[in-house]
């Protein structure tokens, strides 16, 4: 019984270029090769790059969330002190529940963690004290 799979051309699963017919059977992916340049083209890589993108994107999304709501309280802190109003937080669109932790205290307190600040919020005054770490 002849090997038919073995007679179908396969290509690279990334760029689309035949693969070579003695290549293994296992290989999906055109080798890794330097253009005159001396750049290198590697399809797996790229592959699995853009696969991951998404992922990656996500990440830096949340890391750009953490940093960035320390630079706005830097900024709240810097024009208002450290004990701001609520409407002071919602004008610079800072969000106490995208914190880093968050918990209430048993007297009823707000505490927020964020990155190099802790926001306690007492919710009967409106009033939020932001202290440094």
């Amino acid at each position: 019984m002849p090997d038919y799979q073995a007679e179908l051309p396969r290509f690279c699963e990334h760029c689309g270029r035949p693969l070579p017919p003695g290549e293994h059977g296992l290989r999906k992916f055109c080798e890794k090769w330097y253009d005159q340049l001396g750049q290198v083209h590697d399809c797996k890589s790229d592959f699995h790059t853009e696969k991951n993108k998404p992922q990656k994107d996500e990440f830096k999304l949340y890391r750009t969330t953490i940093y960035g709501d320390s630079d706005i309280i830097t900024t709240i802190v810097s024009k208002f002190g450290n004990v701001v109003t609520t409407a002071q937080l919602d004008a610079h669109d800072l969000e106490l529940c995208r914190s880093l932790r968050y918990g209430i205290t048993d007297d009823g307190k707000i505490i927020s963690h964020f990155h190099g600040y802790i926001i306690t919020s007492n919710t009967s005054t409106g009033k939020h004290k932001i202290e440094s770490i």
